[in-house]
């Protein structure tokens, strides 16, 4: 085990040791906004990254680049469990969080869902591919269960017509970055208020609900059920949903009756419809 090198100074309350673990923007935008905005002292932060997080932005940024340059320390997470006096939150962290491994009991999650709803992984893709209109952010204390802790706060916001997974994502964490500078005060000074989750409304997905990467889209069905499972995979970093072995960058769903089921192929995009004949265009890759 690593010896933790945390400043005790008398300035900064022992509730005001902060761990952050996770990956991406709103990991990255919440360790900058403590230090720049806040004033946090930088010795008082433990930065958990994710394990494929080397140090390298690619298409998002990297934690641990990001700590390195604030001179936040940079820890596993199993040094993590072992700090006393701490406030854990997780924000987009990979792995699953089990109370009993940590000596602290301030175990917190912003999770990408309007909790109970969604819990789980694929919380870009379940939401657009079932017609949801509105998804949101969670923060929620954790326990033994994933994505099952009190619910602290949560932000709702709308998914458009034209959201697809990426875009959807974007939105997850520029609400999530709001939830955090809304709430970090309150985690730290312990004033939050917890409310249990109810069981009507929960649902939950692994990552066996389906394979992102091997998506076979059925169209014999509504133009709305296949406009939603298009832009459901449309992700260009992981994964583009196809047509006739042909990735498809976007779709759109027009107004259009067209008063059959049709599909033709006219160049650079596919004109389709479903059973209830209104006009699909996907755009090709």
């Amino acid at each position: 085990m690593m010896a933790l090198n945390i400043s005790q100074s008398s300035e900064i309350r022992p509730d005001q040791l902060l761990i952050l673990a996770g990956k991406g923007e709103i990991v990255c935008n919440a360790l900058t906004y403590l230090i720049e905005d806040l004033k946090f002292p930088s010795s008082n932060i433990l930065a958990v990254p994710v394990q494929n997080d080397q140090g390298v932005d690619t298409w998002h940024r990297s934690l641990r680049q990001i700590a390195t340059k604030f001179g936040a320390q940079v820890i596993s997470p199993e040094d993590a469990y072992q700090v006393s006096n701490s406030i854990f939150l997780s924000l987009e962290f990979d792995k699953i969080i089990k109370p009993e491994l940590f000596v602290t009991d301030k175990l917190f999650n912003i999770h990408f869902s309007k909790l109970p709803a969604y819990k789980g992984v694929y919380t870009s893709i379940f939401p657009i591919l079932n017609g949801e209109r509105e998804s949101g952010v969670t923060l929620h204390c954790i326990d033994p269960g994933i994505d099952t802790g009190d619910i602290i706060a949560q932000k709702i916001f709308a998914i458009e017509l034209e959201d697809t997974a990426r875009s959807l994502f974007d939105k997850y964490h520029y609400f999530a970055f709001e939830l955090f500078k809304e709430q970090i005060g309150i985690l730290l000074s312990g004033s939050y208020k917890q409310t249990p989750q109810t069981p009507q409304g929960s649902t939950f997905y692994s990552r066996k609900a389906i394979d992102p990467f091997d998506y076979h889209v059925n169209l014999y069905k509504t133009s709305f059920e296949i406009h939603n499972q298009l832009r459901a995979l449309i992700f260009p970093e992981y994964q583009l949903p196809q047509l006739e072995g042909i990735r498809i960058c976007s779709s759109t769903l027009h107004e259009e009756f067209i008063g059959r089921r049709m599909f033709e192929d006219r160049g650079s995009e596919f004109v389709l419809s479903g059973i209830d004949g209104y006009k699909i265009i996907a755009q090709k890759a």
